[in-house]
């Protein structure tokens, strides 16, 4: 009974491995099994190639992922247009999407995806001493401008004294949206305080203005409490605003853009990892760079 148990067994596992080529062979002869108890014969039944052919279109083409975590768009968008560029090739992008700015650097030092698209140099600065990492930047992909609003005034040179100006909160923040209010002649701010600026850095401020700090993830500020808003365009356009309404911008030659390019966020010892490689080539591809360029409302810019 036993010898006869391990020849069914045997003759099972010789039937199923038949099956796993692509194009299983025919076999139309009988074979013998030697056992501890003699030698049992196989009878194997021909099977007609028509029988076992799998339509080529019904075959998924499987592909690693390249695991990327994001915190809403345009890095969203950005990473769907580079998995396209990549729907010929052995890898796809999977898109792992974040509630806030931490979570996508700790998936990074978890090794839970292979980079995160969702900071840039003073946040991740910020990051690294916090948290004792050693992320870097790999690569900067694109710059999301910051800009100024109207709220009760419409134009920078009716600004008066003493107006409340609204800005995303944050410390970054209050730096970056002060070296834009001196970069358009309202304020002056102490040399080499960079992103660090704060109220108490400003050396000249001739209108008195007050700067406040809201969430504009809630949505946007009341524009007839402020006198002047000041959020980065995708912010803008997610609560509802034309960013052509626009009435100033960072100098996009400035090297403000250095600081605040977003990039992707590796893990040091990734940097050479060919699956990186693969990615930044999708990303830096023709239809992706000039995707980016005609999307996104015209107002995110490709770092290059």
């Amino acid at each position: 009974m036993k010898s006869k148990c391990i020849a069914i067994l045997l003759m099972a596992l010789s039937l199923s491995l038949i099956g796993c080529g692509e194009e299983a062979a025919t076999i139309n002869e009988s074979e013998d099994l030697v056992t501890d108890s003699g030698t049992v014969q196989i009878e194997i039944e021909e099977v007609a190639p028509e029988e076992n052919k799998v339509e080529e279109s019904t075959v998924a083409k499987t592909r690693k992922p390249i695991r990327v975590a994001v915190v809403g768009s345009p890095a969203t968008d950005i990473l769907e247009l580079a998995d396209k560029a990549l729907e010929n090739t052995d890898y796809c992008i999977e898109i792992v999407k974040c509630d806030d700015f931490k979570s996508p650097n700790e998936l990074v030092m978890n090794g839970d995806v292979i980079a995160c698209l969702s900071e840039n140099q003073v946040l991740l600065d910020s990051y690294n001493k916090i948290d004792d990492s050693d992320l870097i930047i790999a690569e900067r992909i694109y710059v999301d401008p910051l800009a100024i609003f109207p709220g009760k005034i419409q134009k920078l040179n009716e600004l008066t004294n003493n107006e409340t100006i609204a800005i995303e909160s944050g410390d970054v923040n209050v730096a970056r949206a002060l070296y834009l209010l001196e970069q358009k002649g309202i304020v002056s701010i102490k040399e080499g305080a960079l992103y660090q600026a704060t109220m108490e850095d400003v050396t000249s401020n001739p209108y008195n203005i007050k700067i406040e700090q809201v969430d504009l993830s809630a949505g946007w500020p009341d524009v007839n409490k402020y006198g002047l808003i000041i959020s980065d365009y995708n912010r803008a356009v997610i609560s509802g605003v034309d960013p052509a309404t626009s009435i100033g911008e960072e100098n996009r030659n400035s090297n403000i853009f250095d600081l605040f390019a977003v990039g992707l966020v590796v893990k040091s010892d990734d940097v050479d990892n060919p699956m990186l490689k693969t990615l930044s080539k999708a990303i830096n591809s023709e239809e992706v760079e000039d995707a980016i360029k005609e999307s996104f409302y015209k107002s995110v810019l490709d770092y290059k």
